[in-house]
């Protein structure tokens, strides 16, 4: 996880299961794959989630959202990752989408 990208964006992270996960087999830790696995508050009342959709599924997927002034309901920029490779991809291009200013 690029955690310094999204320190250097000026982000808080508020919640953190995915680090200790990260790089295992997606086969082996399906137990512990939850829709809540990461978020962190950016500026501009911005959000990053990420989560595993459907929960407890190795045939599930990380989905990524970046969220503004809560609106849950429609999200900025939302990408899904089958694989860790894909999700930091997938995580760049989401703090590329990131109110800066």
């Amino acid at each position: 996880m690029n955690i310094e990208k999204i320190k250097n964006l000026g982000g808080k992270i508020t919640f953190d299961e995915i680090s200790s996960l990260a790089g295992s087999e997606i086969a082996l830790i399906s137990d512990e794959l939850r829709e809540d696995l990461f978020q962190a508050l950016l500026p501009h009342e911005q959000i990053i989630d990420i989560g595993w959709y459907p929960e407890f599924s190795e045939h599930g997927a990380f989905r990524i959202s970046l969220i503004a002034i809560q609106n849950w309901a429609s999200p900025i920029y939302t990408e899904t990752a089958k694989t860790w490779n894909d999700l930091e991809k997938a995580l760049d291009c989401t703090l590329n989408k990131v109110k800066k200013t």
